[in-house]
């Protein structure tokens, strides 16, 4: 497997991707997981420069925008990272769109599977790759994934700056789309890891769920919701908390499976209600978490430090992380790439982006559980060789 990683900050769109598809044209790709903050103002010109810089139309393309990026030489506020991989034939790359995922999460996906059923001609993918935008429920996107497909799905939610919720972007091959999800299907014997960190502290007694809706939890424990976060933690939730407080859904399936549902800073209603990067049910058991900075920093350590210990050999990696937990460590996340980076001797090539939900399987006693949705969550993907091991 030939692979590399690549950034840039470059500010002009056009010359930013160029920079990007010409670097990564010397392996040949077949794949390019693309990655780039809002700040391009024409995406058009992005795209047009990434498939210049390719000057292969063959390249299956997915990504999305974030609040920031990482590769292996940079994290970054602003700018944009790609990751390419070439398997020499391999395997097979295949990219689908299902649109409407606003209004309609379970009809995208199954939209995107059913293009990608056609492709695959009845063989199971290794695993699938799935980009949302964010505007949408993703819990209801999580009962496609977890109750219909039976390899890993890893991916996560498309992002803006700085939790502004304005907009996002997904990249499907040559065009930038919207009110979708981009699924990538990995056709062939690519093996893989998937190691997820979600380990919050947790505070207070649980809790059954009285009464929500979709994202909207309205009581819990018999009080308002917001009632419940200040008993619990001792003081009402603030902007300030965005990033460390969620409540962990206790209940979440079969054993071993664990979510964590974020609260949005600006979602109190009247009544006491609050709004989750997700949804809740009535009849959820939760408990309240509180993220705190060194918690954070040491479950990465600790992924890191056991993939490698694994034996398993990847070529490269791909990071989805919360933007909840950028934010609460106020930016400071280049140890997300970094640890994995030192684990593995320096040069693995590395491409990711802050998200603001992140989806995969737990690994529980020797095997992954179903594809979960979570907030505040670490995903590390590692991709290695063309052997199925």
């Amino acid at each position: 497997m030939r692979t590399k990683s690549v950034s840039t900050t470059i500010v002009d769109p056009y010359r930013a991707a160029f920079f990007l598809g010409q670097s990564l044209s010397e392996i040949g790709p077949e794949v390019v997981f693309l990655f780039a903050t809002v700040h391009y103002k024409d995406w058009t010109e992005f795209m047009e420069g990434l498939h210049d810089g390719l000057d292969n139309p063959a390249v299956r393309v997915i990504g999305a925008s974030g609040d920031g990026v990482h590769e292996l030489a940079r994290t970054s506020e602003v700018g944009a990272s790609a990751l390419g991989l070439c398997s020499g034939g391999k395997v097979q790359w295949h990219v689908a769109t299902g649109d409407r995922v606003g209004a309609d999460p379970e009809g995208a996906v199954r939209r995107a599977l059913a293009q990608l059923a056609t492709r695959l001609e009845g063989r199971k993918p290794a695993f699938y790759f799935l980009l949302s935008d964010f505007n949408t429920d993703a819990s209801r996107i999580e009962t496609v994934v977890r109750d219909e497909i039976d390899v890993p799905v890893i991916g996560g939610m498309a992002a803006d700056d700085n939790d502004k919720m304005e907009h996002c972007r997904l990249f499907a091959n040559r065009a930038m789309v919207q009110d979708c999800v981009v699924m990538l299907a990995v056709d062939g014997p690519l093996s893989f890891q998937v190691h997820i960190g979600n380990s919050i502290t947790a505070v207070g007694a649980p809790c059954a769920v009285d009464e929500a809706q979709g994202r909207l939890v309205s009581r819990i424990g018999g009080v308002d919701a917001a009632s419940f976060i200040e008993r619990e933690t001792g003081k009402p939730f603030l902007r300030s908390d965005q990033g460390s407080v969620a409540l962990t859904i206790l209940n979440a399936g079969q054993t071993g499976e664990k979510k964590l549902r974020a609260i949005a800073y600006n979602s109190q209603s009247d009544s006491g209600g609050l709004t989750l990067h997700g949804g809740i049910q009535n009849g959820d058991i939760v408990q309240v978490c509180l993220a705190k900075p060194e918690d954070l920093i040491a479950e990465v350590h600790s992924i890191a430090t056991r993939a490698a210990a694994s034996g398993f050999l990847p070529s490269a990696a791909l990071i989805i992380s919360c933007a909840g937990r950028k934010w609460l460590l106020g930016g400071d996340i280049e140890f997300e790439v970094g640890m994995v980076e030192t684990a593995f001797g320096g040069a693995l090539p590395i491409a990711g982006f802050p998200s603001l939900g992140e989806i995969g399987p737990l690994f529980h006693q020797g095997a992954y559980t179903r594809n979960l949705f979570h907030n505040m969550t670490y995903v590390l993907l590692l991709v290695g060789k063309c052997d199925g091991h």
